[in-house]
This record gives structure tokens, sequence and C-alpha cells, in this order.
């Protein structure tokens, strides 16, 4: 990443959970990297309160007639899903209406595309509102790309399905700018990507985006976890990447400190561990939101500093916007540009930075929070090795005499 390339046409796909589909942490990172590349939008975007979710900020969507919809957690009829992590099947004959207002985070243009999965020998789709259809580009894979022209910026953006299709995305065309899309997902995990990587994959090649960033690891925290089996799969997801996209930078971001409703989340540590190993298996780069936030506990500073919501598990806007700062100073340091913009973000930060530590700070979770489950073909030194740890550690902490006895099922405090 230069100053001189973000100045072209760059994007910049950023996956994750509710942290970024909430598109605040997200949504800081772009202003903050479009302050330097200019505004080329925020790329594909989805009505996702029409699948029970919530957003994109500054739109009301609607369907009249029928309507299915599946996401990368629910997926009851096994649909095809892309990058953005949700999809919506139309019955022939449903029309569908976005409409736009202030609030809205991307940049609207006359110029738009849809697209579309499903059967390519006809149009699937036409518009109901005043615009014109210019192109109708195949993208594979059962995947058409619908682009349209109006007279004027449109407020609504208003289709007619002409048969059975799917809805993978809409967005705004912009001709020049540093385009920032989110592909968040309330409640994934890093592996809900996994089963649909073909079409993830597949999206991104078209894209070419010039960075990719995951960040992942909070729904991951709050339930136990094969961190063999997860940096495994993880690292090669990872590699895939890298082969079909050479071009791209990739950035792994892990879980920030949180709370969710006052429970501990046991495996926060674990995960994020894992998350590291896997950056460094794997040569991109890693950036510890963990440990910017103060480490394992800080949570109750920031909950203290009014910058979580009550639920203890999501930033505020203030909190988001902090985070997103912290994550964008760290790229214009690394990759030594926006020195002006580097100087303004220290700024703000300094400011809103919790400092009064208001509540007791562990360093680390209570010996009961951390239980590692004996699989098949476990050996105390991998086990060892995986969780960061020594075998004689673990044999003075559990009791074990002979490292060569473990039992299938077996519990092993860390």
């Amino acid at each position: 990443m230069s100053e001189e390339r973000i100045k072209n046409p760059y994007t910049i796909v950023h996956f994750g959970d509710s942290h970024i589909q909430g598109d605040r942490i997200s949504g800081a990172l772009r202003n903050n990297l479009q302050a330097l590349g200019g505004n080329g939008g925020s790329g594909l975007f989805f009505p996702y309160s029409l699948c029970k979710s919530v957003g994109p900020a500054g739109t009301n969507s609607r369907i009249t007639g029928t309507y299915t919809y599946a996401t990368l957690l629910k997926n009851p009829t096994n649909q095809r899903i892309g990058a953005l992590g949700y999809q919506i099947s139309l019955s022939q004959g449903a029309v569908f209406t976005m409409e736009f207002n202030e609030q809205f985070r991307g940049q609207r243009s006359k110029e738009f595309t849809v697209l579309i999965h499903g059967t390519t020998d006809t149009v699937a789709i036409a518009l109901t509102t005043p615009g014109v259809l210019k192109s109708q580009e195949p993208m594979g894979n059962g995947l058409t790309k619908y682009r349209f022209e109006c007279t004027d910026i449109p407020s609504k953006i208003e289709f007619r399905a002409l048969k059975e299709c799917s809805l993978w995305g809409l967005e705004f065309i912009q001709e020049q700018g540093l385009v920032y899309q989110q592909c968040g997902v309330v409640g994934a995990q890093f592996t809900h990507l996994l089963p649909y990587s073909a079409d993830i994959l597949s999206m991104l090649e078209r894209q070419k985006p010039s960075v990719v960033v995951f960040s992942y690891g909070t729904n991951e925290s709050y339930g136990s976890l094969d961190s063999l089996r997860y940096q495994q799969k993880i690292s090669a997801f990872i590699q895939s990447i890298k082969t079909a996209l050479p071009q791209a930078a990739i950035l792994i971001t892990n879980a920030p400190d949180t709370r969710s409703a006052g429970k501990t989340p046991k495996s926060e540590l674990l995960v994020n561990r894992c998350l590291d190993r896997i950056a460094k298996e794997t040569k991109v780069a890693y950036y510890d939101v963990n440990r910017a936030m103060g480490g394992w506990g800080s949570q109750a500073l920031w909950q203290a500093n009014d910058l979580f919501l009550k639920d203890q598990l999501h930033f505020n806007k203030k909190g988001a916007t902090l985070i997103g700062s912290l994550i964008s100073h760290a790229l214009f340091v690394a990759c030594s540009i926006g020195n002006k913009q580097q100087t303004l973000l220290k700024q703000e930060i300094s400011a809103s930075f919790p400092r009064q530590r208001t509540a007791p700070i562990r360093t680390e979770p209570t010996p009961v929070d951390r239980i590692y489950i004996v699989k098949a073909g476990d050996s105390l030194s991998a086990i060892a090795k995986n969780l960061g740890t020594s075998v004689d550690a673990l044999c003075k902490l559990n009791g074990i005499s002979d490292p060569d006895s473990l039992k299938l099922g077996q519990k092993i405090r860390y």
C-alpha cells in the first residue's frame, strides 16, 4: 500500500462478524483511508434488514411478493452464497425496493450494478424505476452482473424478478477513488466462510481487491475451540486466497476483549493465539486489536469509559471509531503513508483512549476457563506446542506423571 497506488482505483474488502456488518469499525477505516485515496464508495452492499438482521444504515428495503433468504449461518436449503454472506431468493414477479436517505454511508451515483445468481440464458430482472440496462455480464458459476444507468442519482432502486433468481448484492459505480467494502455477517466465525469458499474466491477474483481484511474471533471466543483443526482449516483457506489473488495484501485482526452479557469468553486467548499463528504460518499481516485495547480484562475499562453498548459485546459509535482509528494508524505507520493523517489519528486516539482504570483487570483468565479436550491422535507435546506452553507446565498443572498416558476425552487444564 502506497499513497500513489491508493489514489488510483483501489479496492479493500473487509470480512468479519457483527463488528464489521454494523459498519462502524469498517466505516472508520473507510473514512480514514478515503481521506488519502478519495471516495470510491462502499462497494457491494446488501439489504440485511430483509434477512431479519440490521442495516445497511440509511436504507429502507422491502419486497412485494414471495422470497426467502439464507446466510452463512442459516442455510437450510443449501443455497449458493457469495462474499457478502447473504442471499435472497426471489420468486417470479417479486419486486425488490431499496430507498436511500442521507444516512447512507455509500457514495451514490447514476450507475449501479445488481448481482443476480440463477440461470443465465435470459434476462432475470427488469428495472421499474427510471433507467436503462447498459450491460449484462456473465461472471461464471451462474452469477450475472446487471449494470443500469439512471438520468439522475437515484433515491430508490427498484426492480422486478422476471424469473426465479437470487440477489447477491448491489453497488453504485464510481470511476475513481478508494473502494472500501465490508462483508460482515452477524454471528459469523472465520470457519463459516469455508463451505462457500469457491463462490467467495470467484467473486474476489472478479473484484481484484488490493487488500483483503479478516476480522474474526469474537464468536469463537464464547465456545469450545478445536484449535488444531481451526488453525489448519483457516491457514489452508488463506493460502487459497493468496494463490487466487497474488497481487493482494492480506490482513488478519483478532478478537477484541468483550464480555457478552457478562459472560466470560473462555476461548478468547486461545483463538487469538491461533489467529497469530495462522498469520505467521501464511506470512500475512496481523494486527492485535485485543492488545491495543489493553489485553485480557480491558473491556471493563472500555465499558466504564462509555465505549461499549450495554450488551458488553459490541462497541458503540465512539468505541468502534477508536478501534478503527487504532487499525488505521497502524496501517499508515506500517506502510509509511499519510503523515498528516498519522498525526491527526494519534491525537484522536490519545484523546479518546480510556486511561483511568475503574475496575481491576486480570492479566489471565482463571484456569477453569481454559480446558483442552484430548482427541484421537493427540500427544501432550503437540498439545503443549499448540497451546503455547510446555509439557512440564501441563504435567504440573494437571498432575500428569506419564506424558504418554493420555486418554481420549481427557480434560487438560492450561
